[in-house]
């Protein structure tokens, strides 16, 4: 077997599996999870600022539930643009108010679309 149909085997089933990983986890914690609204703290990007590729950009928010304010304790992905001071849609356990969710519908199907170009490109070189 090639190694590059080998390679983009094993990055589309950890893509399919990550995906799939976080659609169940949204499909089994929606009625479990409140939406609201959480405002920066602190940010902080993986690489320097001014890399917009492959960069990622992660804070500490504080946000409202049930009367009371908290603070999360892990950071949260948001987007490159955002500052300390803007608010951004967060999901919180309503059991637990001070516990967060991280899955994201956008992270689903970006790792959804990086699992079908590599079975597309795998398609392709078995077929050529």
């Amino acid at each position: 077997m090639d190694k590059d149909i080998l390679f983009l085997g094993v990055i589309a089933l950890a893509a399919a599996l990550f995906g799939a990983g976080n659609a169940v986890l949204c499909f089994v914690s929606r009625h479990r999870t409140e939406k609201t609204q959480g405002t920066i703290l602190s940010v902080k990007t993986v690489s320097p600022a001014t890399a917009r590729m492959r960069n990622s950009k992660w804070a500490i928010v504080t946000y409202q539930a049930g009367g009371k304010t908290y603070t999360s304790k892990d950071r949260v992905q948001v987007p490159l643009w955002a500052e300390v001071g803007n608010r951004v849609p967060i999901r919180y356990n309503r059991s637990r108010p001070e516990q967060i969710y991280r899955f994201s519908p956008k992270r689903i199907a970006a790792s959804a679309l990086v699992a079908a170009v590599c079975l597309l490109w795998i398609a392709g070189k078995l077929a050529a």
